[in-house]
C-alpha cells in the first residue's frame, strides 16, 4: 500500500476560486495556518474566465457617483429575481445569506481595491437591478492574481495538481481531508485542527452527476468555464449528510462572455436582429428558441474579434471570418443586403448618442459607443448551453454546512458555488463571483475561529425538515460511508 504523507493545519481549504482565496486570506488573517488543495496548477478557479462583473450594494464606487444603495433595495431585487425563476425551477433562497452578502459586499470591494483590482465601469440592467451596481472589472485577469501574495504567505502551504477524495470525521466532526495527487496518484491525508472549507466551485463539468439531476440532452449541453468544476465539494460534503439545495436550477444560457456581448450584435437567418443581445438570460435563451433551427450568430468587426480573441475563442463553435459584410453574409447563409441594413442601423443607433437601443430596449452598449465598421468582420455561432449551476449546501450565517435535520456539521465551512442558498439571485448578474469573494471571506474567518456547531440561523430549520431524507436527490458518487479516526 502506497505510503500517505501527512500534513497538519488549522483550516484547510478546498479550491482556489473567489471563494478559496478569499478564505485563504481570511483565514491567515486571523493567524491560522491554511493548507490549501488545488485541483489546477494555478489559483484563480473560473475567475481567470470570467468577464469581470462583480455587484456591491453601497460601495465606494457608488457613493463616489452619488448613487443610493442599501440592503432592502437589494433584497427586493433579489426577491423579484427569486419570483421569476420560480416558473423555470424549484428555488429555494436563503434570505439571511442574500441580507448577509448585501451587508459585505462593499467590504469586498474595498478589499479587492486595495490588492490592484480596479473597477471601470457600472454595467447598467435596470430590468435585474434597479440601481447601478455591478461593475465592470478594468483588467479580469487581475480578479486571478489578487489573493497571490496569500498564497504566498508563510503559514500557508498550497498543493497544485490534488484533488481530495474523502473528508475525514472524528467524534462527528470534520477533522481533515484525504486527497491525491492528479499527477502520480500520491496519497495524501490534511488533518484540519479548527475547520474544513469547500470552495471547489459548481458542478457544471460534470455530465454524470448532471444527468442524475436533469434530462440527458441538458446534461451534455456545453458549459463555459474550467473543467475541474465537477462538484467534489458537493458529494463530499453530501457524502457526511450535508443538505444540498437548488441542485437543479443549472440556468441555460447562451454561451458567451458578457465582454463580447458588449460590442456584437445577433443576428438570425434573415441576417436581422432580434433580442436585447445584453437582457436577461433566460429571455436570450427563449429568443434563440424562436429563430428557425434556432441558428443565429454573433457578429463583431476586427477591432472587437482582436481584442477579445481569447473569449471568442472560449465559444463552443468556431468563429467565421470574411473580408465584408456581404462576403460574411454568404459564408454563413443569411441575405447580404440585410445584414448590412443591421449592421447600419445598429451603427447609426450608436452615432445619436442615445441611451437605448430604440428596436430592443438595449441599454449595454459597446465601451465608447464604438461601432461595427473595421472589416474583416467575424460570425460566432450562437450556441445554448450553460455557464455556473445554483445547487449547494443550505449553510448557516457562519457559513458552516447544515445536515439534512438542520444542525450545524462541526468544522465544515461551505462559500461560493458549494453554498445554495445565495445563488437563485444570481441572474441578477455579478454574483457569483463577488458572492464567492464575499462569503469566501466569511468562511475562512469563522473556520479560523473554530466556530462550533449551532451557530447562525441553522436551528430555526428544525421544523421545516421532516421527511427531507425521504425527497433529497441522490447524488453521491464516493463510498457513502465517512472516512473515521
Amino acid at each position: 500500500m502506497s505510503e500517505v504523507e501527512a500534513l497538519e493545519a488549522d483550516v484547510v481549504v478546498l479550491g482556489t476560486g473567489p471563494a478559496g482565496m478569499a478564505a485563504i486570506a481570511a483565514a491567515a488573517d486571523e493567524g491560522a495556518t491554511v493548507v490549501v488543495l488545488e485541483a489546477m496548477d494555478h489559483i484563480g478557479g473560473n475567475a481567470v474566465w470570467s468577464t469581470g462583473y462583480l455587484a456591491f450594494v453601497d460601495s465606494a464606487m457608488q457613493r463616489e457617483q452619488d448613487i443610493a444603495d442599501d440592503e432592502e433595495t437589494f433584497v427586493a431585487d433579489a426577491r423579484a429575481m427569486v419570483e421569476q425563476a420560480r416558473d423555470r425551477f424549484g428555488v429555494e433562497w436563503d434570505e439571511a445569506l442574500v441580507r448577509l452578502f448585501a451587508r459585505e459586499s462593499a467590504e469586498t470591494y474595498r478589499l479587492l481595491v486595495e490588492r490592484g483590482v480596479r473597477f471601470s465601469r457600472f454595467i447598467p440592467r435596470p430590468r435585474q437591478h434597479t440601481v447601478d451596481r455591478m461593475a465592470a472589472v478594468e483588467d479580469s485577469w487581475m480578479l486571478g492574481r489578487a489573493f497571490r501574495a496569500d498564497v504566498e504567505r508563510p503559514g500557508v502551504t498550497v498543493r497544485y495538481g490534488t484533488v481530495a477524495d474523502r473528508l475525514v470525521v472524528t467524534d462527528g466532526r470534520v477533522t481533515g481531508v484525504r486527497a491525491h495527487s492528479t499527477t502520480d496518484q500520491a496519497l495524501l491525508e490534511v488533518t484540519a485542527r479548527r475547520g474544513v472549507v469547500l470552495a471547489t466551485g459548481g458542478y457544471q463539468a460534470n455530465p454524470e452527476l448532471r444527468r442524475r439531476i436533469q434530462p440527458e440532452a441538458v446534461s451534455r449541453a456545453p458549459y463555459l468555464g474550467i473543467d475541474t468544476c465537477r462538484g467534489d465539494g458537493h458529494l463530499l460534503g453530501q457524502a457526511i449528510g450535508g443538505d444540498l439545495i437548488n441542485m437543479t436550477f443549472v440556468p441555460p444560457l447562451v454561451i458567451v462572455s458578457s465582454s463580447v456581448v458588449e460590442d456584437a450584435i445577433a443576428v438570425n437567418e434573415a441576417g436581422e436582429r432580434f433580442h436585447d443581445e445584453a437582457g436577461p438570460y433566460e429571455e436570450r435563451v427563449d429568443r434563440l428558441h424562436e429563430q428557425p433551427g434556432r441558428r443565429a450568430w454573433y457578429v463583431v468587426d476586427d477591432e472587437v474579434a482582436r481584442e477579445k480573441a481569447t473569449l471568442i475563442g472560449q465559444m463552443p463553435e468556431p468563429p467565421v471570418t470574411a473580408g465584408s459584410l456581404a462576403e460574411l453574409a454568404a459564408a454563413i447563409g443569411v441575405p447580404a443586403a440585410a445584414l448590412e441594413a443591421t449592421v447600419a442601423r445598429w451603427n447609426d443607433f450608436l452615432a445619436t448618442g442615445a441611451g437605448q437601443d430604440p428596436d430592443f430596449g438595449r441599454v449595454v452598449l459597446p465601451p465608447g459607443r464604438r461601432t461595427c465598421a473595421r472589416a474583416p468582420f467575424t460570425a460566432v455561432p450562437m450556441v445554448e448551453g450553460i455557464n455556473f449551476c445554483c445547487g449547494g449546501f443550505r449553510v448557516t450565517t457562519d457559513l458552516q454546512v447544515l445536515d439534512v435535520f438542520g444542525d450545524a456539521i462541526p468544522g465544515l465551512f461551505a462559500a461560493g458555488d458549494c453554498v445554495g442558498g445565495l445563488n437563485p439571485v444570481s441572474d441578477l448578474g455579478g454574483i457569483h463571483i463577488s458572492g464567492g469573494f464575499t462569503l469566501g471571506r466569511l468562511a475562512g474567518r469563522a473556520a479560523a475561529r473554530d466556530v462550533r456547531g449551532g451557530g447562525g440561523h441553522g436551528s430555526v430549520l428544525h421544523a421545516q425538515l421532516p421527511g427531507m431524507l425521504d425527497t433529497r436527490i441522490a447524488l453521491v458518487q464516493l463510498d457513502p460511508e465517512p472516512t473515521t479516526s
